[in-house]
């Protein structure tokens, strides 16, 4: 068999797959015992979580990523470890982000065990793409260029050839390009077209293609890539592909072979890890891919999975979960006002956020994030479409835009030694991305941290449990009561009994007047007002970081700040007090 029919695999298991499904939430011991068996598969690379993933990691399963990064790459050493990068921001989606910090997050990765880097990027500014690029390759590590995929009036075949073009100008300093379907909106048929022009312009550099399930199209477009001509395919183990996740390693591979194409993978120890994970994910609680059905509406919003499931998650905390329709139809309706940006990070979140704004608030731009403000005054790149004009001059009318009119992103070039001495000086290079990173939680790698596990999955028993009876401490209406629940176990089911006794002095405590609540779950970043000050409604008193994203707390009533109850850092929910203005 040539070359040329053999297939080589990237693993999105313990990455893209995990995120869509299972929102980052994969521990480090749901992946060791199985990870010398992923290592015998035969994977070109396995992707492991990038910078935002790490936050998650940090803050939700309170485990150290460069110790699970060090664990799979002594685990794993046949197998090259994957991880991702943008050229200006690390965990956030602040564009100031300096260099010095994303080169020394390379530069930590690699020390250890990452042997391979794709960038997340847009061709909005190579300058940036080949200085980043250059540190990789000097650092020992493959090199991969991202080309985000999205449709629109504006992305056709000469947009692609032309984004094809700009990488292959660095085609000494690029292993493979990337091609990333986030959205899962690619068709057969869009397929060839694009890969007919990227396969034309890219001068021989290697093409991976990755594509999200998410419109149940995405293994049809696999086998289109194949017949196209690349090689390089990207997939998860089943229980974690299909949904919003990408298609199945093991459904690819067969229907490959129909076509005439074989791999090197070893399809017993693939089997293997698949079934571990399915055994993951019944012991645990956590969904398994299942397929999906078309819908047309997917290719309007274009939403990614793991935005949506934040989209979710972002309406429940302030209980109009029933909004998510109306928050979809304005995605359609911000991403064609700005220009047709792709939907993928960090341009998912720009729209998402703003289309959540609009209709939370209930008028359109009335608050604007300072991302969108920065995007319309050009500092994301040229958008492949214009802004709609009148939406821009609404947007630039805003508190806030005037207050970004003469923004520069001044930090981009700050030097290390500077940001050490503001931030720690006595910080070592891992401890320091963690205060950048993860502020509110710096994560010092020589303490070893309990993670946190979510909730498991019940279990039938056929006796009583052994911790009945039990004693609540319940809230009902301001009043707090002691409740003991106390069952009578026939083996098949309960009569439960339960007593409830008032305790006394433990009433809830009465919101003060004059209360700013945070609204949003987020970190809160800033204050933008101080004690004694005086403020009218709608200004500006915090910033809270939200989906990533710098969200603005406004003031609903006039006064004068008399407290401020929470700290720059600490991770706030929608009903907290953030401050009191009487």
């Amino acid at each position: 068999m040539s070359e040329q029919k053999k297939l080589t695999f990237v693993d999105q298991t313990l990455r893209d797959a995990q995120q869509s499904l299972w929102a980052f939430t994969m521990r480090t011991d749901h992946i060791t015992p199985i990870a010398k068996v992923m290592d015998q598969v035969g994977f070109k690379t396995v992707g492991t979580v990038g910078g935002h993933g790490i936050t998650v990691q940090v803050r939700v399963l309170n485990e150290d990523p460069w110790e699970r990064i060090r664990i799979l790459s002594k685990l794993m050493p046949k197998t090259a470890l994957e991880t991702s990068y943008m050229t200006n921001n690390l965990s956030s989606f602040d564009i100031d982000t300096p260099r010095d910090i994303i080169a020394l997050w390379i530069k930590r990765c690699v020390a250890h065990g990452i042997k391979s880097f794709w960038n997340c990027d847009y061709q909005n500014d190579m300058e940036a793409v080949r200085y980043f690029s250059e540190i990789v390759k000097n650092e020992g590590a493959k090199n991969v260029a991202g080309l985000m995929y999205t449709f629109s009036p504006f992305h056709d075949k000469e947009h692609w050839a032309h984004k094809t073009s700009m990488i292959a100008e660095m085609k000494n300093i690029v292993d493979s390009i990337r091609i990333e379907d986030a959205s899962g909106i690619l068709t057969p048929e869009r397929t060839r077209e694009l890969l007919a022009s990227v396969l034309e312009n890219c001068d021989g550099i290697p093409i991976e293609f990755h594509s999200h399930c998410n419109t149940g199209l995405a293994p049809l477009c696999y086998l289109e890539a194949i017949q196209a001509g690349v090689t390089i395919l990207h997939t998860a183990v089943a229980p974690l592909a299909n949904g919003t996740s990408l298609p199945a390693v093991e459904f690819v591979l067969r229907n490959a072979k129909r076509m005439g194409y074989t791999s090197d993978l070893d399809e017993d120890a693939l089997a293997k890890v698949s079934a571990h994970f399915r055994a993951i994910a019944e012991q645990e609680g956590l969904p398994i891919g299942i397929p999906m059905e078309y819908d047309l509406y997917y290719t309007e919003h274009q939403v990614p999975g793991g935005m949506m499931t934040n989209l979710t998650r972002q309406l429940e905390e302030v209980g109009k979960e029933d909004l998510l329709p109306q928050v979809l139809e304005e995605i359609v309706h911000v991403r064609k006002e700005l220009g047709y940006p792709v939907m993928a990070t960090p341009y998912s979140q720009l729209v998402g956020a703003q289309a959540l704004e609009n209709i939370v608030s209930g008028e359109r731009y009335q608050h604007v994030t300072d991302e969108v403000i920065k995007y319309v005054l050009g500092f994301y790149g040229e958008p492949a479409g214009p802004v709609d004009q009148n939406v821009k001059d609404k947007i630039m009318a805003t508190p806030q835009a005037k207050r970004l009119a003469n923004w520069q992103p001044l930090g981009k070039f700050k030097p290390l030694e500077e940001i050490r001495k503001e931030i720690g000086p006595d910080l070592s290079d891992d401890e320091l991305l963690f205060k950048i990173m993860v502020p509110e939680r710096p994560l010092r790698t020589d303490q070893k941290k309990k993670a946190k596990r979510p909730a498991r999955k019940p279990i039938p028993s056929v006796s009583a449990p052994q911790e009945f009876p039990k004693e609540f401490t319940v809230e009902v209406n301001g009043d707090v009561f002691d409740v003991k629940i106390s069952p009578v176990w026939d083996g098949t089911g309960a009569e439960t009994f339960v007593e409830a006794e008032k305790v006394p002095g433990n009433e809830k405590k009465e919101t003060p007047a004059g209360a700013v609540f945070a609204g949003m779950s987020g970190l809160l970043l800033s204050f933008e007002v101080k004690v004694g000050d005086t403020v009218k409604a709608g200004d500006l008193v915090a910033v809270i970081e939200a989906m990533k994203m710098r969200r603005h707390l406004n003031c609903s009533h006039d006064g004068v700040v008399k407290d401020i109850c929470v700290h720059v850092g600490e991770i706030v929910q929608p009903e907290d007090i953030v401050m009191v203005v009487q």
